[in-house]
């Protein structure tokens, strides 16, 4: 982040937010003074359909079920990632006070999620021999427990399969065909 005076970073999830945002675009709490945070504002699990707490993939917000350990992952992050770099998860304070709901029963996958980002349909699709669920609208890919740690395996067909569908054209404007 550096000495950005026009950013601060928010104590939930660590994401970089304006100096004068009043919530976190990532996690969705409140940046007010003396307001705790209301976890009833983060998104659903789509397997679990409790809430979700956000976290960090290297230095990327993500979202990360503490029930199912499945892991939301945005095009945006995904994007940036590099095949090279070593994949962390670091979870965010608002996870470590996580306490099983007492209605709570683990349920089993179903045939295809709902979309943490946008709430679209995500089926599951092969990418680099591997199966994971990607949303048909925004991108973002949900990586089951353990998957995530294999994600360097699914970068490049990931985003050759994003530049494709993108319209086959490079940066600079010209087609790749």
């Amino acid at each position: 982040m550096g000495d950005n005076p026009k950013v601060k970073i928010c104590p939930y999830c660590g994401s970089e937010v304006e100096r004068f945002a009043m919530h976190c675009k990532t996690c969705r709490q409140s940046l007010e003074q003396g307001v705790p945070p209301d976890i009833s504002r983060l998104p659903n699990c789509p397997v679990c359909k409790i809430p979700i707490y956000p976290a960090k993939l290297n230095s990327y917000a993500v979202f990360h079920c503490e029930e199912c350990e499945g892991t939301a992952v945005s095009k945006e992050a995904l994007m940036k990632l590099q095949q090279t770099d070593v994949k962390k998860i670091v979870k965010s304070e608002l996870s470590r006070g996580h306490v099983t709901p007492p209605y709570f029963e683990p349920r089993d996958k179903p045939p295809f999620l709902i979309c943490v980002f946008c709430g679209k349909k995500m089926p599951e699709t092969k990418l680099g021999g591997m199966a994971v669920d990607m949303c048909e609208k925004c991108g973002s890919l949900w990586f089951d427990r353990g998957k995530e740690k294999h994600i360097n395996a699914i970068l490049g067909p990931y985003k050759m399969k994003r530049l494709d569908s993108s319209g086959g054209t490079s940066r600079h404007g010209r087609s790749r065909r």
